[in-house]
């Protein structure tokens, strides 16, 4: 089996206004050192994506998300997948929100759903 090498480069940032408004922001990209990783295009993978929130209430917010990736950036026929989300978080507790969102996944087939999750920390 080849062994391959591979370094991680991202950056994000992360923003919260007194007024509610949010914004977070993250880009990534690996760059792996492998001759099957190279032969798929594979040895560069970057992604970044852009999340502006709003705060309603204590207990409601909106938030939307916009998504690009390339998992084979190595090769200069492909294209990135694009994403874009638009959701409710619904704090039931202060420490525990459950989370409803719509995706659509440009370009892919059958790609587009809904997403319900339930988030919490201690």
């Amino acid at each position: 089996a080849e062994s391959a090498e591979a370094t991680l480069f991202e950056a994000h940032a992360a923003y919260q206004s007194g007024s509610g408004f949010g914004l977070r922001a993250l880009y990534a990209v690996w760059n792996v050192d492998g001759a099957t990783a190279e032969a798929i295009g594979r040895d560069k993978q970057e992604g970044f994506y852009i999340e502006p929130s709003f705060r309603i209430s204590d207990k409601l917010g909106l938030f939307a998300r916009y998504s690009e990736w390339n998992n084979e950036a190595g090769l200069s026929s492909t294209k990135a997948t694009t994403q874009f989300d638009v959701g409710v978080n619904w704090w039931l507790h202060e420490n525990v929100v459950l989370k409803f969102d719509y995706e659509n996944q440009g370009g892919r087939k059958d790609a587009d759903g809904f997403n319900l999750g339930l988030g919490f920390q201690y």
